[in-house]
């Protein structure tokens, strides 16, 4: 038993770490989702899993972007969550926009493809619906969230790895290994190929030290996710390559069964 939980705390650990980024990255807007953040419950788990996730992690290479997980620093981010907790939807605003996508700082995945042509951009779109609605979440049309913005794709990484996790303490091996496969290849094909680019970016621009904090932890657990699925570095975009006109997908909102 005491075997099983060692091997289960690395997926718990990056769990609840990956609903920390889908949280912060969250519009402050939707003022009672945000507001995790501030429950001490939350926090005391997420520094835990702060602390296993540095402890755990071996040298390894980086690419632009990337920030190895044992620099990782949560009690930084709370401090400055706390310091300017009034000031953070109008920051929230000036990096990532409000009702169009920020040009200077998109917090959307499509937003980094080379590839500009909106036909394209709307096949990647459906690609991460697909994902999405193979594991029975709903895409909702209320909470004004694209389907690839940030804390969208952190929330499905924060469900795959709480699925594995189950499947795996029921020792239904099929069932763990589905969501194993399914974690890797949307992190390969949706994630982890622009989050550096855009960590990069957040720490240059952001306004708000919560938001510069928020660039570092998205930075490190991209990082440690990479090393984790056993995927090479990679090839990581320069800069963001807005479209013409905004990427259609419509929104994602509350993720539930």
């Amino acid at each position: 038993m005491k075997t099983e939980l060692l091997e289960l705390a690395p997926l718990l650990a990056r769990r609840d770490l990956w609903l920390l980024v889908s949280t912060a990255s969250l519009d402050p807007y939707h003022r009672e989702r945000f507001a995790l953040l501030r429950d001490p419950d939350f926090r005391r788990r997420a520094l835990q899993a702060a602390s296993l996730v540095t402890e755990e992690q071996p040298p390894f290479d980086l690419v632009p972007g990337e920030i190895h997980p044992q620099e990782l620093s949560l009690p930084r981010l709370f401090y400055a969550l706390d310091d300017d907790w009034a000031g953070l939807e109008p920051a929230y605003r000036q990096l990532f926009g409000l009702t169009a996508v920020s040009t200077s700082c998109p917090p959307c995945e499509v937003e980094y493809e080379p590839n500009p042509d909106i036909t394209y951009r709307a096949q990647r779109m459906a690609d991460i619906a697909g994902f999405y609605q193979a594991f029975g979440l709903q895409v909702s049309g209320h909470a004004g969230e694209r389907l690839d913005h940030l804390t969208v794709q952190a929330e499905f990484l924060y469900v795959l790895l709480a699925k594995e996790a189950a499947a795996r303490e029921e020792e239904n091996v099929e069932a763990a290994e589905i969501c194993r496969e399914a974690r890797r290849k949307f992190f390969e094909e949706h994630v982890g190929w622009w989050l550096p680019a855009f960590s990069r970016l957040l720490s240059r621009v952001a306004p708000a030290p919560f938001y510069r904090e928020l660039a570092s932890l998205t930075a490190s657990l991209s990082a440690a996710e990479r090393v984790a699925l056993s995927l090479p570095p990679f090839q990581v975009p320069h800069a963001p390559k807005p479209a013409p006109a905004e990427s259609a997908g419509g929104c994602f909102g509350c993720m539930g069964a």
